[in-house]
């Protein structure tokens, strides 16, 4: 039985694009949660894939599916972070990155293996985003905090060049071709949504939400989730870009705290892994809930447990 966590959707209809760190820990896994390991198949729009732990003793990939729940189709020891842009799913492996089609998830993909310079050899990947181009945007985390770099299609690795101040989440995603947003402080302190312009070296912030603790872009770039400490807000990239407010899709409950969002292709389904504060600061009741836009408003199609003690990424299969 499923365990409904406090969240109430918003009223204000929802936005749709036209295109022209370490999660918390969450409770034991439910009994009632599916843990088969079997081959990944192909998946329609209402699966979703989370790379986690406690597939075979290991990191590995899971897919809810709202007709059989959880299902663990393919173990990735060593795997730290999982990206989708377009067609293609994008696996941090230890030192290396993997490319995967969205269509076959549990099937090894391409492997690219990256020449960190010396400096920027420590901490684990915990963010990586493929550009049309190509090129992979990655997040390395270690004692010293995040590093934000960019590999080209040959291994090589460049700094992100001006790179995200103190970023309060190391997320980063690719809007084009030269593009990217991630999360900065401002001269306030404040985290905000950042575009950086990796051709022209300049960034910019958005400044019309503030307080951003996790943000998705869909994979066809068209549509930005962002998450604060009480809603998630949601519109068509280039919304952002141009300063307009955003809608506020959803109203977070008092003790509620998100860490991961994940939109569709078409931006029209939204999950996020979700959980409840206590006043220690702990969080517990951790589920995964999903959306979909029904063109007026945000309505959850699915809330379930999660079977593991610890995510560190997520993507629609459709």
């Amino acid at each position: 039985m499923l365990v409904f966590v406090a969240v109430s959707v918003a009223v204000a209809g929802c936005s749709l694009a036209t295109r022209s760190g370490d999660a918390p820990s969450s409770p034991e896994p439910s009994a009632s949660a599916a843990t088969s390991a079997t081959a990944g198949p192909a998946a329609p729009a209402s699966q979703l894939l989370v790379l986690a732990d406690g597939v075979q003793g290991s990191a590995g990939l899971w897919v809810y599916d709202e007709s059989t729940g959880w299902t663990a189709i393919a173990p990735l020891a060593g795997a730290t972070a999982l990206g989708r842009d377009g067609d293609d799913l994008t696996l941090a492996l230890g030192g290396s990155l993997e490319v995967r089609k969205v269509s076959s998830p549990g099937q090894a993909g391409t492997p690219l293996q990256v020449s960190w310079p010396a400096e920027g050899s420590a901490g684990s990947v915990v963010a990586a985003s493929r550009s049309p181009t190509g090129r992979t945007a990655v997040v390395r985390v270690d004692a010293n905090g995040p590093t934000f770099s960019v590999v080209a299609t040959d291994g090589s690795v460049s700094l992100l060049s001006p790179a995200p101040a103190s970023a309060f989440s190391p997320l980063v995603a690719w809007i084009d071709a030269d593009r990217l947003v991630a999360l900065s402080t401002d001269a306030e302190q404040i985290s905000r949504l950042a575009v950086i312009d990796t051709a022209g070296r300049s960034s910019s912030t958005l400044r019309a939400v503030g307080g951003v603790r996790v943000f998705a872009v869909s994979p066809d770039r068209g549509s930005l989730a962002a998450g604060t400490e009480s809603a998630v807000y949601i519109a068509p990239v280039s919304d952002w870009i141009d300063g307009v407010a955003p809608a506020k899709g959803l109203t977070l409950g008092s003790s509620e705290v998100v860490w991961d969002l994940a939109l569709d292709a078409g931006g029209s389904h939204l999950a996020m892994l979700s959980g409840t504060e206590s006043a220690d600061g702990d969080v517990t009741d951790v589920h995964e809930i999903g959306y979909i836009c029904t063109g007026s408003s945000w309505q959850k199609i699915f809330d379930a447990p999660v079977p593991f003690m610890h995510a560190s990424g997520q993507v629609w299969l459709g």
